[in-house]
């Protein structure tokens, strides 16, 4: 079973330019890689400030390398302090009905 996750970032209106290449940069970067099934940034329709990413990973492994990435640590250093509040990461699972 895949892995999927939804994180909402909500962005300070001065860094959201800034904030949205360097997202730009990070999906094109982790879609090359082998474990990433999906990788992509969303803007909200109703919140004008706020990126969705919505992934989907073929494994934890394939999650842990993505982390170790050089250019996972450049978005970090690029997007740090640009957030008006933590980022919600929601790892998802199917609703059993």
């Amino acid at each position: 079973m895949t892995i999927e996750i939804t994180v909402v970032f909500d962005v300070e209106p001065t860094r959201f330019p800034a904030v949205q290449a360097a997202f730009r940069d990070l999906c094109e970067a982790t879609r090359q890689e082998e474990g990433a099934l999906r990788f992509d940034a969303l803007l909200s329709a109703d919140h004008p400030h706020s990126v969705i990413l919505v992934e989907e990973w073929a494994d934890q492994d394939a999650i842990d390398l993505h982390m170790k990435q050089p250019y996972v640590a450049e978005f970090l250093t690029l997007v740090e302090g640009a957030y008006t509040r933590t980022p919600a990461v929601h790892r998802l699972r199917p609703l059993d009905v």
